[in-house]
């Protein structure tokens, strides 16, 4: 993997999904090829972003609105019973039938997420995530401000209620653990959710 630092540039910086694409063009462009990045925003306002991203293919196109600042190759070995402090800003959500009762073109009632807001639903969400790879030694959970975004193909407009979990786990099974680190936890990863950050204690 890689651990790059990236700075966004311009109108791009107002929209979290923006932020995505300008990030997709720092790698060669091949539709057949999934997105193979995380990232999370640090400090950013309407003009300037500064992004932390990992990827398992290393960027190397940079374009008007994204600059590679850092870039650095990132290898995560670890053993199982190992203690690690992690962070992670994610977005716990439920999924329930739409109120509507909206159909889907199988007739089926279509379902929609909605954010969990209790503190011990977040804890549970995160527990189920980790499985086998991992549990919780200690946690802290912070809500965040909402993410409102834009997708202008869809001219669909939509938020998001991301959360900062933090605390201390116990790996349970190594490789399983990398994986999950790998691809992320949770939804809305196209919009800064699912890295998360792990040291030794």
């Amino acid at each position: 993997m890689y651990l790059s630092r990236v700075f966004i540039t311009g109108p791009a910086c107002r929209n979290p999904y923006e932020i995505h694409r300008a990030l997709w063009r720092l790698f060669p462009e091949n539709e057949e090829i999934a997105r193979d990045f995380l990232f999370r925003v640090g400090h950013a306002d309407r003009l300037h972003a500064e992004i932390l991203l990992q990827s398992e293919t290393k960027p190397y196109h940079p374009n008007a609105n994204a600059r590679i600042q850092a870039c650095k190759d990132y290898q995560l070995i670890l053993k199982d019973g190992q203690r690690l402090c992690f962070l992670l800003i994610a977005n716990p959500v439920k999924t329930i039938n739409d109120e509507a009762g909206r159909k889907t073109a199988e007739g089926e009632t279509k379902k929609c997420r909605v954010p969990l807001i209790r503190e011990d639903d977040q804890r549970l969400w995160l527990e189920r995530k980790f499985k086998e790879a991992a549990t919780l030694d200690s946690l802290t959970i912070n809500p965040m401000p909402p993410l409102r975004f834009y997708k202008t193909k869809e001219e669909r407009a939509g938020k998001i209620q991301p959360v900062s979990f933090q605390g201390v786990l116990n790996v349970g099974n190594a490789e399983e653990f990398v994986t999950l680190v790998k691809k992320g936890i949770g939804p809305a990863k196209a919009f800064g959710c699912g890295l998360m950050l792990v040291r030794r204690v």
